[in-house]
C-alpha cells in the first residue's frame, strides 16, 4: 500500500514536471544528476544548495509549498515520516503512460540510498523550520 500523501502529491505536480521535462531536455538533466551523484556520494544539502541547478531540481521533485499548505498537520506528519522509496513507488505509477518520468524513476532507483539522505535531511530541516521537531 502506498502513501496517499505522496499519492496526492504525484499527482497534483505530475503536470507541471511533465512541462518542465518536456521544456528541458530530460537525459541531459539525468546525466547531470549522475554525474553530481558520483562526484559528491556523501553530499548533504545545505540553504545555499538550494539556489543552484542541483537544488533546484531537487526542491522541484519532492517539495510544492501551495500542497504543503493544503495539507493538515496529520497529513504533513504522514508525509514527513515515509521514505523516498513510497515517493519512487507513487511516480512510478506513471511510468509506462510518460518516458520523461520512466527516466526519472530509472535514476531514483539507482540512487535510491543517496536520495534518501539528501530527503532525511530537507524533511528535518523542513521540520524544524515548522516547530515539528
Amino acid at each position: 500500500m502506498g502513501n496517499p500523501v505522496w499519492k496526492a502529491f504525484v499527482a497534483e505536480q505530475m503536470e507541471v514536471w511533465l512541462d518542465w521535462f518536456r521544456n528541458n531536455h530530460v537525459d541531459s538533466y539525468i546525466d547531470m544528476v549522475e554525474k553530481f551523484i558520483r562526484l559528491h556520494p556523501y553530499y548533504i544539502p545545505n540553504q545555499n544548495d538550494m539556489e543552484t541547478d542541483m537544488g533546484n531540481l531537487i526542491h522541484r521533485l519532492l517539495w510544492n509549498e501551495a500542497f504543503v499548505e493544503k495539507l493538515s498537520d496529520k497529513g504533513l506528519q504522514v508525509w514527513m515520516a515515509s521514505p523516498v522509496i513510497d515517493f519512487i513507488e507513487e511516480m512510478s505509477v506513471y511510468q509506462n503512460n510518460y518516458s520523461e518520468i520512466k527516466k526519472l524513476v530509472g535514476l531514483f532507483m539507482r540512487h535510491s540510498l543517496w536520495f534518501e539522505r539528501v530527503y532525511i535531511h530537507l524533511r528535518n530541516s523542513i521540520m524544524a523550520e515548522r516547530g515539528m521537531v
